[in-house]
């Protein structure tokens, strides 16, 4: 479901017309491309409650596409409604089976991130790569498979490639994407910058950002959990007493943490999520609900 409108805090959110217009051209071209299960290769979608449903989908994050793969999906990260509007907002991947790098920022915002894709990037966003020459190297690999396909299997997986361009090239007119220079450096570039920017770091490689008035001289503390197990079985009165006490930055570095652990405690989960309803954080506690299973 697409809603027009939504709101963290007093932040409304508009859904981004990008969004919205690949959604219905998806829909408008895929009688033109019967063997591919979506035209963009993405399930799109947005329901502004919805963060994608996995214990490890960040809370302040929106669904956003769906690759109908071990539950791998792209979201827009609103970093607690810092974010001036959705079209802004850094596309994260979230890949549950990847336990340790479960989230990962894989654009700087939806139209960078589109851009990767029907430049023939997609791989960047699903792939960590640790140097630009494993990812030369994976685009060569890449290029020979769609080569031998077209040779080897021209009536099935030849036409599933010739289809495929066909969607790239028609998006990249009608959407007027433009190519990202060096996108390996791009990606590297923007994440140690964020990493710059943030004042708190957190397991899931996402941190949290600063609030514009919370004042530039505020330094808030790191959970006493930070890099350590949150274990509820042994030191329940402490970390109930911590949720209770904590400061607002604090609280949601430490919820960062909690959901790449997994943990899985319903007493603690209801006082998280009260702790951020007495804060404003009323849709971030609702995805967290969800995707907790409480």
């Amino acid at each position: 479901m697409i809603h027009s409108e939504v709101k963290s805090l007093d932040h409304k959110y508009d859904i981004p017309e990008l969004l919205q217009r690949l959604i219905h051209w998806q829909a408008e071209i895929a009688s033109h491309v019967p063997d591919m299960d979506t035209a963009t290769g993405y399930y799109l979608g947005l329901d502004l409650n919805d963060n994608g449903g996995y214990t490890c989908s960040p809370l302040d994050s929106i669904y956003c596409a769906g690759t109908g793969m071990d539950g791998i999906h792209y979201s827009l990260l609103t970093d607690f409604g810092t974010v001036p509007n959705l079209d802004e907002a850094p596309v994260i991947r979230v890949s549950p089976m990847d336990i340790g790098t479960c989230v990962r920022i894989v654009a700087a915002n939806l139209r960078d991130f589109f851009s990767l894709h029907f430049y023939g990037h997609e791989g960047l966003l699903l792939i960590d790569f640790e140097t630009k020459e494993d990812y030369l190297e994976y685009l060569r690999t890449q290029e020979e498979e769609a080569s031998s396909a077209l040779q080897d299997d021209p009536h099935n997986m030849g036409k599933w490639y010739r289809q495929r361009q066909w969607v790239n090239q028609k998006a990249l007119e009608e959407f007027a994407f433009a190519p990202i220079e060096d996108p390996f450096s791009y990606l590297q570039e923007f994440r140690q910058k964020r990493k710059e920017e943030i004042i708190l770091k957190t397991s899931d490689s996402l941190g949290i950002m600063p609030f514009p008035d919370r004042g530039d001289g505020l330094q808030a503390a790191p959970h006493p959990w930070r890099r350590k197990e949150i274990n509820p079985y042994e030191q329940r009165d402490e970390i109930q007493a911590f949720i209770q006490g904590a400061e607002c930055e604090t609280l949601l570095s430490f919820i960062r943490d909690y959901q790449e652990q997994a943990v899985n405690d319903a007493q603690l989960l209801k006082l998280l999520c009260q702790k951020l309803e007495h804060y404003g954080f009323h849709l971030e506690a609702v995805r967290l609900r969800q995707c907790m299973d409480l």
